[in-house]
């Protein structure tokens, strides 16, 4: 069911609604107002919009087709439009309802609307083109744009994570400036890659920089079914965002979208206190050596106890409490009868947890499209923006790292006043002295202008071309400070500079002819295509030491010449494309696809650059059939559908654009060859060349089931698949005798297997109250199948393993047992190094040869990919409130943090609470092994240190208020809605020690998430 009470701040869209969709009008009620003489009103025309159940409609458009000239309803459902004429076309629509259209007849009119079965009659983004969702036959799913306005977000990605069943997404920082999050579709397709090909507006591009308040639609192509039609580039999935865009005949229309948010950690790291440090430090201090005098007399730890001694809170020291973020939007929509136009600019604005780190940004898009006469139109679309991220030159990472390291003991000044120096960063010095600054400048200009010839009605042909600039420029100067006393005293060294810029070009054009005919209970839709695709790059990084003065930080030329370093380089890359689709359906009933796209690409040898990535799909709507439609009225949906398909994958390295070409480098100073007895720099080929290098091909089956009853006011989608890539491409190790690099080869297969499951339910319960449901669960199992011989260590992370039977990087150690809680135990149990003492980790020897080795006792330990993620929804209305959560969740997958996360007192580091709870002669059930200053005999990879990092997380809770139309009214206001949100407000995890558990960093020194309370305001006019 829909709700009929919408909140005002709908009124516009409702207003804006296309017009005339239905070729003929759904069933219509009509009833004749009494007393009112219709001769008396012979250019106003008057009624009331109901439902269904007879309950008044707020907010229904009325329009006169084919003029501007129309009217809204107002709080019980009344209309008015002047200057009508009898003979002249009503057109009545609302958002969940059947569109219709009626001829005046002069008299006052009672509508009554038919809810519209919203589910099947949605329109969806496909691959270069829209189609009804009922009769898709490939896996696709979106999120409504409106459950995206109101997130306090300045990254899409972030926003999407819960909401989508099948697609991943992990956010590992909530730093201003790097607010998103890596996007999975269906698990990790290989070693070497993972992300998603992103479409915004038909081209290539990146969704992390629109402005949110800008998106139409957000589309996620799960199935090679769906997704090959993009070939190559589709193995792991395809996103499709549509920007807004005005509508021909509407009225311009002003909008403008706010918040204004508070930020804070998800996660606090919940270090000891001076009494508790002083405490560990003696007994780490005499577990490693009982003659070692002690730190801590027993006197200053009472004093610390007592409170006499001060305990310094670094963390509250360091950091803000919280930071102030600001998102703003502006757009202007409309169009006349030939052309519609929509233009918006926004602004985003994140002040962090320290008084240097920021970041700012300006989006502007621009579109505008125009029918020259019935045969040809135009269009244009333009967008950029301007993001800046900076930092102190220490950056936040110091800032944290001196936060781990300094102690509780340790004051932060000394007692002159000035900054206090123990050897190790002091995290408030560091941050109130200039450090100097570093700069990353972000900005990109995208223009696309394509043209539409309408041959026939059925026949169209349109050409596309788009020019995307994109440059990162990155500036940094040290300057030169010190702090400290007397012996005490850190020097920050020379001063230096560098500049850093990035550009790339992209060219994309396309010629896509589209046709699309009915003839009777057939419809056939074709696409043929032509798609070109290049990129240029080109960087020029310079630097500079010594010299220079803190007060001119903005040029090189103010630091030593002489000392000054320069590198540059670039290179090209082009691909060319053909594709077509074939779609036929008999009566809505039997559907059939068929997707063909062949790609060549500069990256391979010119015998193996072309490839071919084909893609079949049927669906059967039963609730279509006779049988079912006459005899199960309570069925609205009833749908099973079949897919497969073959996408492609060029994963190289990003540095590896020229595999099929010898690669030559530079000698430099330290690598000299020797010609008649003389050392020279020379130019010498680097690595190996594979000219029988080809494609790698992810091949996808897949079995789905859709299912809606009572109107779709309940439904479910299930879909299981399977997908394996084949040809993976790797780096084999060959021996080092040889002198060059191994060239990629293709040798590897990794294999998902999962399902997606959708559940939804939705109800109004009067004319007041209303409400909607949502679960979405996804399982995917992910596992290597072929690795040719390369198995072992990802040459990233030691601690994450690549092998045959198992996901892509696990956690690979030994098998913690225990400890060692006796003398007994200590002597006859199996050790690894043979100096272990009671109190460390014991280890099982999974061989059985009486010792515990690397090569022979270590497994599978733990998985870094969750298994299972899911999302819950809710929404309830009443009357202008409107309360919205979502409830996001992974599970069945683990973090393994080390060092200061994990380790007490390592590198010199302060301790954790959880170190509190460790072993000792009078504590075996202990979570933490005997507690040292620097031995580190528990600290090897092994599953002790593994943690359960599933969690479910409130991502989103809204509260909104639509203001009554009444008074918007008096003040020439459309609508406007007030709300107050929450982002990632409660965190449910058993991850220890105020770990996030999507962070990304295993040391712990990463910004982590943040929670934002914000308040904000969308108003049109």
């Amino acid at each position: 069911m829909v709700n009929t009470v919408k909140p005002i701040g709908m009124l516009l869209l409702l207003s804006g609604l296309p017009l005339g969709l239905a070729s003929a009008a759904p069933e219509l009620t009509l009833v004749k107002m009494g007393g009112v003489n219709a001769t008396q009103q012979d250019s106003a025309c008057k009624g009331i919009v109901k439902d269904e159940l007879g309950d008044p409609i707020i907010g229904a458009s009325i329009q006169v087709k084919g003029t501007t000239n129309g009217t809204i309803t107002d709080m019980d459902g009344n209309y008015a439009i002047t200057n009508v004429e009898k003979g002249e076309t009503l057109v009545i629509s609302y958002i969940g309802y059947q569109t219709q259209e009626v001829v005046w007849n002069g008299q006052d009119l009672i509508i009554s609307l038919k809810e519209d079965s919203k589910q099947l009659e949605e329109v969806v983004v496909v691959g270069y083109g829209v189609q009804k969702k009922a009769n898709l036959t490939g896996s696709v799913v979106s999120v409504d744009s409106e459950k995206l306005e109101t997130r306090p977000v300045s990254s899409i990605s972030a926003a999407i994570a819960g909401q989508l069943p099948g697609v991943t997404a992990i956010q590992n920082s909530g730093a201003p400036g790097s607010q998103s999050s890596s996007l999975t579709i269906r698990g990790k397709n290989s070693i070497n890659a993972a992300s998603p090909l992103v479409i915004v507006d038909g081209i290539p591009g990146s969704m992390d920089t629109i402005d949110p308040s800008d998106i139409e639609s957000f589309t996620v192509l799960k199935d090679a079914a769906s997704a090959a039609i993009y070939g190559v580039q589709a193995a792991n999935g395809v996103i499709l965002i549509t920007t807004k865009q005005g509508k021909k005949g509407d009225k311009a229309t002003v909008s403008y979208s706010g918040t204004v948010s508070w930020s804070s950690p998800v996660a606090k790291r919940d270090y000891v206190n001076a009494y508790e440090f002083a405490t560990l430090f003696n007994e780490a201090t005499y577990n490693e050596n009982p003659n070692s005098p002690m730190p801590f007399s027993e006197a200053d730890i009472e004093a610390y106890r007592t409170g006499a001694l001060p305990t310094t809170d670094w963390y509250d020291a360091a950091f803000k409490k919280t930071g102030l973020e600001q998102i703003h939007n502006l757009s202007i929509r409309g169009g006349s009868e030939k052309t519609a136009y929509s233009a918006s600019v926004g602004y985003t604005n994140q002040d962090g947890l320290t008084d240097a780190i920021n970041y700012k940004r300006y989006n502007a898009r621009m579109n505008v499209n125009s029918d020259i006469n019935k045969y040809i139109s135009l269009g244009l679309n333009a967008s950029g923006y301007r993001g800046v991220q900076k930092d102190s030159y220490v950056g936040y990472t110091t800032v944290f790292q001196g936060v781990t390291r300094n102690y509780p003991t340790d004051p932060i000044y000394n007692e002159d006043g000035s900054f206090n120096y123990e050897g190790k960063d002091n995290p408030v010095a560091i941050q109130a002295n200039n450090t100097g600054f570093q700069r990353t400048t972000d900005q990109e200009v995208n223009l696309t202008g394509y043209l539409t010839v309408n041959i026939l009605p059925e026949l169209s042909i349109k050409g596309v071309y788009s020019i995307r600039n994109y440059q990162r420029n990155q500036d940094g100067f040290k300057a030169h400070y010190t702090y400290g006393s007397g012996d005490n005293v850190y020097d920050s060294g020379l001063r230096e500079g560098y500049e850093k810029y990035y550009n790339h070009n992209y060219y994309t054009g396309q010629i896509l002819i589209n046709y699309n005919k009915t003839f009777g209970k057939h419809t056939i839709g074709g696409l043929l295509g032509l798609e070109s695709y290049e990129h240029t790059y080109k960087y020029t990084e310079a630097e500079r030491k010594g010299g220079g003065n803190d007060e001119l930080q903005e040029s090189l030329n103010t630091l030593d010449a002489s000392s000054q370093t320069n590198l540059d380089g670039g290179y090209e890359m082009a691909r060319m494309s053909f594709f077509g689709r074939i779609q036929y359906d008999y009566a809505s009933k039997y559907l059939f696809e068929f997707n063909l796209r062949s790609d060549a690409s500069s990256r391979f040898p010119k015998d193996n650059r072309w490839g071919v990535f084909p893609a079949l799909s049927a669906g059967w709507r039963l609730s279509e059939e006779a049988f079912i439609k006459d005899n199960a009225d309570w069925l609205s949906n009833l749908k099973i559908r079949f897919g497969w398909g073959r996408t492609g994958n060029e994963e190289l390295k990003s540095d590896d654009i020229y595999p099929a070409i010898a690669t030559y480098a530079y000698s430099d100073a330290d690598h000299l060859f020797m010609f008649n007895n003389s050392l020279y720099t020379t130019a010498y080929e680097s690595r190996y060349v594979n000219n029988n290098l080809k494609w790698a091909t992810v091949t996808n089956y897949e079995v789905g089931v859709e299912a809606g009853f009572l109107n779709n006011m309940l439904g479910f989608e299930l879909a299981a698949y399977k997908k394996k890539t084949n040809d993976m491409l790797l780096y084999l190790p060959i021996q080092g005798v040889i002198g060059m690099e191994a060239p990629a080869q293709n040798a590897g297969s990794v294999e998902n297997k999962g399902f997606d499951l959708n559940i939804f339910h939705n109800n109004r319960i009067n004319k007041d109250w209303s409400y909607s449901i949502g679960l979405n669960v996804s399982y995917v199992k992910n596992e290597i199948t072929n690795m040719s011989g390369t198995e072992g260590a990802n040459p990233d992370n030691d601690k994450m393993w690549n092998l045959e039977g198992y996901p892509i990087n696990a956690y690979y150690g030994l098998v913690a047992d225990g400890f060692f809680d006796t003398e007994e135990e200590l002597a006859n149990s199996p050790k690894r190094l043979g100096t272990e003492k009671l109190g460390d980790i014991k280890y099982k020897d999974l061989n059985g040869d009486g010792k515990i080795t690397l090569d022979a006792d270590r497994q599978v330990i733990g998985k870094n990919f969750p298994s299972w993620t899911g999302g819950f929804n809710f929404s309830v209305t009443y009357k202008d409130f409107d309360l919205s959560g979502l409830f996001q969740g992974a599970f069945d997958v683990d973090g393994y943090y080390t060092a200061e996360a994990a380790y007490a007192f390592y590198n010199g580091a302060t301790a954790l609470k959880r170190h509190l709870d460790r072993w000792t002669p009078d504590h075996h059930d202990a979570t933490y092994p005997r507690i040292t200053r620097t031995d580190q005999t528990n600290f090897v990879t092994s599953s002790f240190w593994v943690q359960d990092a599933s969690y479910v997380r409130l991502k989103n809770l809204t509260l909104g208020y639509s203001i009554p139309k009444t008074f918007l009214n008096k003040i020439n206001v459309s609508s406007a809605k007030i709300f107050l949100t929450g982002e990632n407000l409660l965190t449910f995890t058993g991850l220890d020690g105020g770990l996030d558990p999507e962070e990304g960093n295993e040391r712990g020194w990463s910004y982590g998430n943040v929670k934002k309370v914000s308040i904000g305001l969308k108003v049109s006019f």
